[in-house]
C-alpha cells in the first residue's frame, strides 16, 4: 500500500522548486515556516549560511509528486 503524501500547496511548490534547482533560501518569516515544516518531515535540510537543500527522502517524494502530476 502506498502512503499518501500530505503537503500544503506551499510545501509542495517549495519542494518541487528545490528538486529542480537543488537549493533555496527563505524569503520571509512565512516562507521560513514552510521550510521548517519540510525540515520536520526530513524532506529538506539546512546546508549553510541560510541555504537549504533537498534530502534524499525529499528527492524521492518530489519524484513521486512529479510522476503523479504527469499522470493526471
Amino acid at each position: 500500500m502506498t502512503r499518501r503524501i500530505r503537503l500544503t500547496p506551499a510545501m509542495r511548490g517549495l519542494l518541487l522548486d528545490m528538486y529542480e534547482t537543488g537549493s533555496a533560501y527563505p524569503l520571509d518569516r512565512n516562507h521560513r515556516r514552510t521550510f521548517d515544516a519540510l525540515e520536520e518531515r526530513d524532506y529538506i535540510e539546512h546546508a549553510s549560511w541560510g541555504r537549504w537543500q533537498i534530502t534524499p527522502l525529499g528527492e524521492t517524494v518530489a519524484k513521486q509528486l512529479t510522476a503523479k502530476e504527469r499522470n493526471h
